[in-house]
């Protein structure tokens, strides 16, 4: 059995949304069960009153008193939890239990034999508030080499980290049988960190094709998409009809921060197309994009991908943002994050879309430009090859274990990696193919 530690707990759309294909892909070929790992210190972050751990407690209720305990905000908090608990139960896990430490999930279920943390920034100490053991394996003390420890996309955020981690992250990596990452950036860092070179995989939503998230839209009726987005809004009314049979539709803004360039973008974008902005975000923020948009808070994840799925056009400064657009298919643009803008960049360099990219005023980028997704999906054929063939041959049937719940065998794609592909890594008989 496969057990996943990730960022599950996360009222975040980009983690449950990883957290749901990363599972959904291992349980074509095994099973696979999330580990409801969710440490103590991180479990004030997505509450329904909402507090930073690194606050003292006058200034811990002085924000509650000015803002969490507002109706409105409050209201929107409720609703965050009842969308996303929803969809954990659903999708995720069923369990109530919440493990705190490595000690917890040692002892959680003795029939797990390999354990896969990520993906996300499990490794990154400054949104884990500090080093998380359960992200590090270090229950492997308690069960010796009888379990494996493979990290899937697992991201640090940055380049590198802060000198005062390298000697404990050099001990935590040891605990690992095998290293993949997220971002390339971060390779070199990590390399000299765990003494061998990680390999670079994607995300785990590329693991999915697109016809597997329109399945799972399916579930959400178009009735509701069209009461959410297309009901009273100052006065204006649309209708579902109208959206899908002609040009008229909205703009699907999906934002992690404010840029200035981004407002402007989206202002001129909305004045131009004529069409509604719709901002969708997982928590309230202070800022707005353009005086008449449409904004949806708390929505649950499933709603957020039908929102990306079925606009005109997408405009965020998310990396998951980023990743969806291109999965389905969308007319899209991309601002990079002010501090983590690498990973998109990156991730739109492999996929030969570096023409979505917008960086400041100066470049001028034509949302409605038609992309070459055949292009795109050719250039990203060898990176989602090359990430199933990770899977396959250290999660699914790593070399030595002659007894992996026969998972090898239920593989449905034949196609060996042909020479050329990501640094001739896998001579064991890779039997992985793209979507």
């Amino acid at each position: 059995m496969i057990g996943i530690l990730t960022f599950y707990w996360a009222d975040d759309y980009g983690a449950m949304l990883q957290s749901y294909a990363l599972k959904t892909y291992l349980n074509k070929y095994g099973r696979a069960v999330l580990i409801p790992y969710f440490p103590r210190n991180l479990r004030g972050r997505y509450g329904l009153i909402c507090y930073n751990r690194a606050d003292n407690l006058p200034r811990r209720l002085y924000k509650m008193a000015r803002r969490q305990l507002k109706p409105k905000t409050f209201y929107y908090n409720l609703k965050r939890k009842r969308g996303m608990n929803r969809f954990r139960r659903e999708y995720l896990t069923d369990e109530k239990r919440r493990l705190a430490s490595s000690y917890e999930i040692y002892q959680y279920n003795r029939e797990i034999d390999t354990y896969v943390v990520g993906s996300d920034q499990v490794w990154n100490p400054e949104i884990t508030e500090g080093v998380q053991q359960g992200y590090f394996c270090t229950f492997r003390r308690y069960r010796g080499d009888h379990v494996r420890c493979v990290s899937y996309a697992a991201s640090i955020g940055m380049e590198r980290l802060e000198k005062k981690y390298d000697e404990e992250f050099s001990e935590l990596l040891a605990n690992f049988d095998m290293i993949s990452i997220r971002e390339p950036l971060s390779e070199p860092y990590l390399a000299k960190r765990w003494g061998k070179k990680p390999e670079v995989v994607l995300d785990p939503v590329f693991l999915l094709e697109k016809k597997e998230w329109e399945a799972i839209l399916e579930k959400l009726p178009k009735e509701a998409l069209n009461a959410m987005i297309y009901g009273r809004d100052g006065g204006r009314r649309f209708s579902y009809e109208k959206k899908v049979s002609g040009k008229s539709g909205y703009i699907a803004v999906y934002d992690t921060e404010y840029l200035p360039e981004m407002a402007d973008y989206l202002k001129k974008l909305e004045k131009d197309s004529g069409l509604l902005v719709v901002v969708i975000r997982a928590m309230e923020k202070t800022y707005r994009w353009t005086e008449n948009e449409k904004l949806l808070i708390g929505q649950s994840p499933l709603e957020f991908l039908a929102v990306l799925y079925h606009a005109s056009y997408v405009v965020t400064n998310s990396f998951h943002g980023t990743a969806l657009s291109i999965i389905l298919k969308k007319q899209f643009v991309t601002f990079p994050h002010s501090i983590r803008g690498a990973r998109m960049t990156d991730l739109l360099r492999i996929a030969h879309l570096e023409d979505r990219l917008v960086c400041g005023k100066e470049k001028a980028v034509r949302i409605d430009k038609k992309i070459d997704w055949a292009e795109a999906a050719e250039a990203l054929k060898k990176e989602i090859v090359h990430s199933k063939a990770f899977i396959q041959n250290e999660i699914l049937a790593p070399p030595g274990d002659k007894k992996r719940d026969n998972r090898s065998e239920n593989r449905d794609d034949t196609k060996t990696l042909k020479k050329g592909g990501r640094d001739h890594v896998y001579n064991r008989g890779i039997t992985q193919t793209a979507d």
